[in-house]
């Protein structure tokens, strides 16, 4: 990796821990960038008691666009691979929010999802035997 490579990882990484700052979340570079073996990213954010987090960046985007139309104006992106757990790609704001607390917002919001859902005539059917009627 040349010296402007590694300016620029360097310089996203900081700026990254900047903006979880002034967030209130505590955030750290890894030392050298996931270069030391008992450090293999490249931040580690105070999320769920330690989050370690890789940080991509790419000046024209190449390789991000196809993700970018994958979501358009979704909140949430699950890519599925087989036989793989899902990987979840959120904006930025959607994140903070999300890990701020913004999950009592959230409860109100499914409270009237699953209140539209039951008066759609949508039933649940979980756990539920199917009746047989013998004739």
């Amino acid at each position: 990796m040349g010296k402007s490579q590694k300016r620029k990882g360097y310089r996203v990484e900081r700026k990254l821990v900047q903006m979880f700052i002034s967030e209130g979340i505590t955030a750290r570079r890894q030392p050298m960038s996931g270069a030391i073996v008992g450090f293999p990213h490249d931040l580690v954010v105070d999320i769920l008691g330690g989050s370690s987090v890789e940080a991509k960046a790419r000046a024209n985007g190449e390789g991000f666009k196809t993700i970018q139309r994958w979501k358009g104006s979704a909140e949430i992106l699950i890519l599925v691979e087989d036989r793989q757990l899902p990987t979840v790609v959120l904006d930025w704001k959607y994140f903070i929010h999300l890990v701020k607390g913004g999950m009592d917002e959230t409860e109100n919001k499914n409270q009237k999802i699953k209140k539209k859902i039951r008066s759609k005539g949508f039933a649940r059917t979980k756990n539920k035997i199917p009746s047989i009627n013998k004739t």
